[in-house]
């Protein structure tokens, strides 16, 4: 992995609390010293406070990479806008160039300037170099340059900033990244998820998924809110799971219900709170996790004796199926609006929250292709007959009433 010395031409600029140096490299030189961050965990396999882990990272598309890898070979008139790499270990050095006054800038305080700009970045070799914003790029020149040597000599703007390995460093690092990429091309929801350091539900998520000890490996790490029906181990998914977290702690608009109490959303998943105060929501949390646990004897059986399920089985509970889980969640965020949670706990507790119910089948079940709807007009009708069966104000629209009608069901029938 270490690769030679280099002497780069240097920028060195400063914004908020982040220095950072401007050079140019070679695309041989990315290709050389830009590693994934796995990569550099296989560098670090013995250092565990060196590895970067899996979330300071993007999935890479391969796909994508192989259209600029085709842009680079065939585009003469190719460009990118920057790379910017984090850094760390080796021996970086960096000198400044004194600037002497001459007729072009006579001005001693703009000489200063220019001298402490303007200076050389000495790489060693052994640095462990990683794209922050432009991973996909960096992947593309290296995998570019080691078909077509023509393109070796051609440079890219780089912007390095310092990472440190401690626990600080890594948040600041992880941020740096969720910021650029937020701000930049959108991040999807499961990268802000595992990255962001200022959404509190995304940290309190990250919280639950690694501390919380009945969600151990019980979690899917997917790009989506879907389950494949034959999962068997597992309760949701990362993104499901975020937006329920979402849904118990901000104020959120129950459509024909009520708009409950909680953060507002916008703020509270922008602007990092005190530690304390998060502490105090993953009790909460876990606290609500614990009950549903208990509410639920299949859940239980799951989360506490490890019991797979089985998600093709009519008479599992649609508390393991997205759409059971926002019923659930919804009918239970509107009882905490009206202090009836003790309703909601024991509605579920005894219901028939599945497919073998003449009402769940009907409302859910496609029997023909033999698959579940999960429109939100049906999601919207069960959490309102849900809602009236346990004695939960409930305001239906025209249109709610026309569906409510068309099933011809009541609150007697669940």
């Amino acid at each position: 992995m270490k690769a030679t010395k280099i002497n780069l031409p240097c920028l060195r600029g400063k914004m908020g609390d982040w220095m950072y140096y401007v050079t140019l490299l070679r695309f041989k030189d990315v290709a050389e010293r830009v590693f994934l961050p796995e990569e550099i965990d296989e560098k670090y396999k013995e250092k565990e406070n060196l590895k970067l882990g899996d979330w300071i990272q993007r999935d890479l598309e391969n796909k994508r990479i192989d259209e600029v890898v085709n842009y680079l070979k065939k585009q003469k008139q190719r460009f990118f806008n920057s790379l910017i790499l984090g850094m760390y270990d080796g021996k970086p050095s960096y000198r400044e160039i004194e600037v002497k006054t001459s007729e072009f800038y006579e001005d001693e305080e703009e000489t200063e300037y220019f001298s402490k700009t303007f200076g050389i970045l000495t790489l060693n070799g052994n640095e462990s170099v990683f794209a922050i914003d432009g991973q996909h790029r960096a992947i593309s020149i290296r995998k570019a340059v080691k078909s077509n040597e023509a393109l070796i000599d051609d440079e890219i703007c780089v912007i390095f900033v310092a990472h440190r390995t401690d626990e600080l460093g890594k948040e600041r690092t992880r941020r740096l990244f969720s910021t650029l990429n937020r701000y930049a091309k959108p991040v999807n929801k499961k990268e802000i998820i595992a990255l962001s350091e200022d959404d509190n539900c995304a940290i309190l998520t990250r919280r639950l998924v690694e501390k919380y000890k009945k969600f151990d490996g019980k979690i899917l790490i997917n790009g989506n809110k879907s389950i494949n029906p034959n999962n068997t181990d597992s309760f949701t998914n990362i993104i499901q799971l975020y937006d329920i977290v979402v849904l118990l702690l901000c104020k959120i608009r129950i459509t024909s219900v009520c708009l409950t109490n909680g953060f507002d959303k916008k703020e509270f998943t922008n602007t990092r709170v005190k530690e304390k105060e998060l502490d105090i929501h993953y009790r909460k949390l876990t606290s609500i996790f614990n009950k549903t646990s208990e509410t639920f004897k299949e859940l239980n059986d799951m989360l506490v004796n490890n019991i797979l399920v089985d998600r093709n089985d009519k008479k599992t509970s649609l508390i393991f199926r997205p759409i059971g889980q926002e019923i659930f969640y919804k009918t239970l965020k509107a009882g905490m609006f009206h202090n009836n949670t003790k309703g909601v706990y024991d509605y579920f507790s005894s219901a028939k929250f599945n497919l073998e119910s003449k009402v769940w089948k009907e409302v859910f079940w496609d029997s023909e292709a033999g698959t579940m709807i999960t429109t939100s007009e049906r999601q919207k009708y069960a959490y309102h007959l849900i809602m009236e069966k346990i004695g939960i104000p409930i305001n239906r629209s025209s249109k709610d009433k026309e569906i409510y009608n068309s099933f011809g069901f009541s609150k007697e029938d669940i």
